[in-house]
């Protein structure tokens, strides 16, 4: 026989029971439930009325509920009214406090319960570390723990280690992190992500290993905490495996997840963070912010987002980040200022970090007067936003007003950091001026910025492009450790300055002293091969590359065809383009514009079609690319419709060079009135090689007045130019107008302007061979010229045929 239970449902008695029954604690309980301040209040003025006092346990009770609505108001009443509150109650209302960040409140109530002779205990402590908001604060309740003996409580170090580091006192969270003999993982992470917030990286990889060679469990924040530090994929790749193994990734909670996400999209491994973003279960609004971020183009990123909004996710600020920084471009800069409307729509435009993101879209859009308006809207303006309208100048060419917004931050006591140095530099080295760059120089040296590799790399480049090429080697002179970053800048420099046998003399002194080389170097190294059209040493370069393992180097590859095309070697540049990765898109251009170089125009059509249905999309390399292939065919029609698929299909701008190439291609077929309407339509000004184009096109067919007008307009722009008087003598005299042919000869005897000889050369045996027009000093100058006679009689023999 089965025993039968009855489940009884015990009912609560009703608030107005308790009340009849007198029993107005429990009635003040009671209401709590039912979330309404004002009844609570009523049943209190019951309680005190009929003469009743607030004990501390239910004086608890009521502060804890009404502080997790920060109803502080209603909890100090209560806490007030307490018949001698214990340490409990006071430690609600501090945790209450904590919680909102409420620290002037929670240290002035620290003070009036020890001013009642209460002994804080380890729970007041962890709530006034967690309610500090500033270092004095942190630094005050550190020095109380020290007192009374709760220093080495681990829970409160990680606390302290936190918030030393957050006010970036890194080294007072070091040495409390030292000095407690009992560390957990808590206090592990807090450090490790200590160091990763004041951007001590590798510190931040030593202490988690050392973590993890204690055998202190991992969890997901720790890991979390390492991915920020870390800026290597195949690191991220294994902490990405670990989680998979211990089954992080497939919990509720997706920190870790996001944290991989962004690791990956940092390293520019975009379709791993997709993939990463496709494996979470139900995505929280961080996952589709990263996602936004991993984003092929603007396009995909704004269909993202209109999915996030479908979604009805609640949108931060860091979705709108990642979404404006997708902007990179006239085609979808539309798009973009109807995210900023939907931002002051939102409310969004109060965050700095919002305004920052619009600077830099108007600034990569070339908008530069929008991201001024933004600038000067900002109420806050923070480092970023100077350094985003500093590069935003420097960007477009507006070198003198980053400048001038330089020193505008400076006179507001703004501390520049690196990025803000980076831009100057960059500035400085449009500008050419190297009083500028010693000025810059200066200020990077007691600013304390030359312990930065990247800043010291800035230097030489800068230097190097004001013509300063001793500066630029005294600067790596005065480096005791030299590292490939220095070495590369400095080849770079020297490459730019045409210097390119002492570029490779550099290499060959690195390479003897056993100092790193990496994939830049070598790219360099092969660019100097190139303009010597070295073939031997090009090749010898190519094999060290092979040895080194730097020869998958995407950009090792793209230089590898690129010397080979220069050196006439076609078909071996062919051999190196087959074994390159099929999405390096430098690859394709390299080869592209090697055969356009060549004149082969169906290769470059051939190679443009192919890239397509590779997945490879064309950049604005590749359109110069089959633009020059268009002008060495004479292809007018080609070239035009090109030129409107570039914007049309793709998106992208064309720019000066593209037009240049138009105009060249018009010049040369005759097409000298298309050509100067071209000039007329560009919505960019002419720079002196376009007009530098139209003027030998006239002085080749005959164009006086087209011809005198390009003139007047290339001595505008280069009033020293010597080969513009050359071309100008050479229009007048075809025309037969002597006197003028005479003036310009005086101009130029007056401005003391001298034609340099043009000459040809050939490096061959490790040695470069000049040669002028009707110059016999070579050695072998006999044997040359009985060369030069037999393929000029085998050239007319051909052409007869």
């Amino acid at each position: 026989m089965k025993r039968l239970t009855h489940s009884i449902s015990i009912q609560k008695p009703s608030i107005k029971t308790l009340l009849n029954q007198n029993n107005h604690s429990q009635a003040l309980k009671s209401s709590l439930a039912q979330l309404s301040p004002v009844l609570t209040d009523q049943i209190y003025s019951l309680l005190i009325k009929n003469g009743h006092h607030l004990d501390p346990i239910l004086s608890t009770t009521l502060i804890s509920h009404f502080t997790k609505f920060a109803d502080f108001r209603r909890a100090f009443r209560f806490l007030f009214d307490t018949q001698n509150p214990d340490i409990i109650t006071y430690n609600a209302l501090i945790s209450g406090l904590a919680r909102f960040c409420q620290s002037g409140p929670a240290l002035k109530l620290f003070d009036r319960l020890r001013y009642q002779g209460l002994r804080p205990d380890a729970f007041t402590f962890s709530s006034l570390v967690k309610a500090c908001g500033s270092l004095q604060e942190n630094e005050i309740v550190h020095g109380v723990c020290l007192k009374l003996g709760f220093s080495s409580r681990v829970y409160l170090v990680s606390g302290f280690v936190e918030n030393y580091a957050k006010s970036g006192e890194i080294v007072s969270a070091e040495m409390c992190f030292r000095d407690c003999l009992d560390l957990d993982n808590v206090a592990y992470t807090a450090m490790v992500c200590g160091y990763l917030w004041n951007g001590e990286f590798d510190k931040s990889k030593e202490v988690f290993v050392e973590m993890r060679s204690l055998g202190l469990e991992l969890n997901e924040f720790s890991l979390t905490a390492v991915l920020g530090a870390s800026f290597d994929v195949k690191e991220g790749e294994q902490i990405h495996g670990f989680g998979v193994k211990v089954g992080f990734l497939s919990g509720v909670c997706n920190h870790l997840n996001n944290a991989i996400m962004n690791l990956y999209v940092r390293c520019g491994q975009k379709l791993d963070a997709v993939k990463m973003f496709d494996e979470i279960t139900e995505p929280d609004v961080v996952s589709w912010s990263e996602r936004i971020a991993a984003a092929c183009d603007g396009v995909e990123a704004f269909g993202l987002f209109k999915d996030l909004r479908f979604n009805d996710f609640q949108i931060n600020e860091y979705t709108m980040i990642n979404l404006l920084s997708s902007v990179g471009g006239e085609r979808i800069l539309r798009a973009g200022k109807q995210i900023q409307a939907f931002c002051y729509k939102v409310g969004f435009m109060e965050v700095v970090s919002i305004g920052n993101a619009l600077i830099s879209m108007y600034g990569k859009c070339g908008q530069v007067n929008d991201a001024r308006s933004i600038f000067y809207y900002l109420i806050f303006k923070d480092s970023v936003s100077w350094n985003s309208m500093i590069a935003g100048y420097s960007e477009n060419g507006f070198f003198n007003q980053a400048l001038d917004m330089f020193c505008h931050m400076l006179e507001f006591s703004l501390i520049p950091n690196g990025y803000t140095m980076a831009s100057i530099l960059e500035a400085v080295s449009n500008l050419k001026s190297l009083k500028q760059a010693m000025q810059v120089h200066s200020h990077i040296i007691k600013s304390g910025f030359l312990l930065d590799d990247s800043m010291i790399s800035c230097l030489i480049t800068t230097y190097g492009k004001c013509n300063a090429l001793n500066e630029s080697k005294r600067v790596l002179s005065e480096i005791d450790k030299k590292n490939a970053v220095h070495i590369n800048a400095l080849a770079s420099v020297l490459v730019y300055a045409s210097c390119h046998a002492e570029a490779l003399e550099l290499y060959r002194t690195i390479w003897g002293s056993c100092r790193e080389v990496n994939g830049s170097t070598f790219s360099i190294v092969l660019k100097a091969c190139a303009a010597m059209t070295d073939l031997e040493q090009g090749k010898a370069i190519h094999c060290l590359a092979l040895k080194a393992r730097y020869d998958q180097d995407i950009f090792v590859e793209s230089a590898v065809i690129d010397m080979y095309c220069k050196c006439g070697t076609i078909e071996d540049a062919k051999r190196a383009f087959r074994k390159i990765c099929r999405d390096s898109l430098a690859g394709w251009n390299a080869m592209m514009m090697g055969y356009a170089q060549h004149g082969c125009y169906h290769e470059v059509s051939n190679l443009f079609n192919k890239m397509s249905k590779f997945g490879v999309k064309p950049d604005e390399i590749t359109y110069l690319a089959v633009l020059t292939s268009c002008c060495h065919a004479g292809l007018v029609r080609e070239a035009r419709t090109h030129l409107s698929c570039m914007s049309d299909l793709h998106g992208l701008i064309p720019q000066l060079e593209h037009y240049a190439c138009i105009v060249d291609l018009l010049g040369r077929v005759g097409l000298l009135e298309g050509a100067k309407m071209t000039i007329d339509q560009m919505p960019i000004p002419p720079d002196a090689h376009i007009w530098q184009s139209l003027l030998s096109a006239c002085t080749i067919y005959g164009n006086i007045d087209l011809g005198l007008l390009a003139g007047s307009k290339l001595l505008e722009l280069q009033p020293d130019n010597e080969s513009t008087y050359v071309l100008l003598s050479n229009l007048y005299a075809s025309a037969g107008m002597w006197n003028d042919v005479g003036k310009l000869r005086k101009e130029m005897k007056e401005k003391f302007l001298c034609k340099e000889p043009g000459y040809s050369w050939i490096h061959v045996g490790g040695y470069t061979h000049h040669f002028y027009a009707g110059d016999t000093s070579h050695s072998q100058s006999k044997e040359i010229h009985k060369e030069l006679i037999k393929l000029y009689e085998h050239m007319v023999a051909t052409a007869k045929l």
